[in-house]
């Protein structure tokens, strides 16, 4: 249920009410307020992010990071190279061997509790909810999967907490592997509003194999020439297609301060780019990026990721350019943070079935509260 009292504002949590519905079973204990340590887990698309993390809960304060882990595991790629509509067994076997040894690793650090969230691969996979079932039945993981605009608010609030300060003109754009979301509130009525699709880093590089017509089998275009990143650049448009354009476009006419997280932006282009989370993206430093790499074999380019860096920088610069985005922020953020600042004053998870409670009310979230994000700064609590 919806709590109906005010929260008094020192020591609460973002409780992001419909956003964790489900993460536990009915009869899950209430925590008793101290000290924990919990664990995320963020089972992108590509990715595969675990967080552990000591952490006062009910008094609202991050203490510290005690270790975050990432794993590759291409869900995405898995299923749009099949024709199944499901994920294979060979990738069931290698995502259930990388979240045993995941939740692992979280339980021997401590972790009283491990949460999860589940994005777009799992969203699709006809068979994605029995893979998550079977990691609730054998590791007692507590992990939902998030709908594409649970997943782009509960990553709104994340960066709302890391500004310090809510603003009211914010567009929060995320890319991962196969969903790209942008959100924001009308500066007017506070009305979510939402531009989302499957234009992402894998999807968009599987096009690309087709559209250069790489050999069948192939699983990274590179090299890619100027002409073929033009050509893979005008594509961008026809998949948007001007709806979305416009209604972005509606926003960043008006100053929006623009945020991007993900891992195409908090990871392949930052790294490519030599940045610094918090630090920003111009249209002109990514273009000369791109330039630099185009024409380069994966292994020049490095890195496990390489198939879809070159790819992602094709993306992002006619991106900016289609949504009038000039420059943008860029936060080094995932959602397992956000899974633990979404927990409330009383150590609790909202539990229950997403039907019980309504989506919004008039477009909003109740009592919905800014937070400080953590930091891997030492305890700012001693024991």
């Amino acid at each position: 249920m919806i709590p109906s009292g005010k929260f008094t504002r020192a020591g609460r949590l973002a409780v992001l009410v419909l956003l964790l519905m489900g993460l536990s079973g009915p009869g899950q204990a209430a925590v008793e307020p101290s000290n924990l340590t919990l664990a995320a887990l963020d089972i992108g698309s590509g990715t595969t992010r675990l967080l552990v993390a000591e952490l006062d809960v009910c008094g609202g304060h991050a203490l510290r990071v005690v270790e975050r882990k990432s794993a590759r595991v291409p869900y995405a790629a898995d299923l749009l190279n099949g024709e199944t509509g499901s994920f294979s067994a060979d990738i069931q076997a290698r995502a259930d061997q990388t979240m045993a040894g995941l939740i692992a690793q979280a339980r021997d650090l401590g972790s009283q509790r491990v949460l999860a969230v589940a994005t777009q691969a799992f969203r699709t996979a006809a068979n994605g909810e029995d893979l998550l079932q079977g990691w609730r039945e054998r590791h007692g993981l507590e992990v939902s999967i998030l709908t594409q605009e649970e997943e782009a608010r509960l990553a709104y609030q994340l960066v709302v907490s890391r500004l310090g300060a809510a603003t009211e003109h914010l567009l929060v754009w995320d890319i991962g592997a196969a969903s790209q979301q942008l959100v924001w509130r009308d500066p007017v009525t506070q009305e979510w509003v939402h531009v989302n699709s499957d234009l992402a880093s894998v999807t968009f590089r599987n096009h690309s194999l087709d559209t250069l017509g790489r050999p069948v089998g192939w699983v990274s275009p590179n090299p890619i020439s100027q002409v073929e990143a033009d050509l893979l650049a005008a594509e961008v448009m026809a998949w948007l297609g001007p709806g979305r354009v416009d209604r972005v476009n509606s926003v960043t006419r008006q100053g929006f301060h623009v945020v991007g997280i993900g891992g195409v932006h908090g990871a392949s282009l930052v790294n490519q780019m030599g940045l610094q989370p918090g630090e920003w993206v111009t249209r002109s430093a990514l273009a000369r990026t791109l330039a630099g790499q185009l024409g380069r074999s994966d292994e020049a380019i490095g890195g496990e990721y390489a198939d879809t860096d070159v790819t992602n920088l094709i993306l992002v610069n006619a991106l900016m350019a289609h949504y009038g985005i000039d420059r943008y922020q860029v936060k080094g953020s995932d959602l397992t943070e956000a899974v633990l600042l979404a927990l409330d004053e009383d150590c609790q998870l909202f539990l229950g079935p997403r039907s019980s409670v309504p989506a919004e009310a008039n477009g909003r979230y109740h009592d919905v509260v800014d937070q400080p994000g953590f930091s891997d700064a030492p305890c700012l609590k001693s024991h």
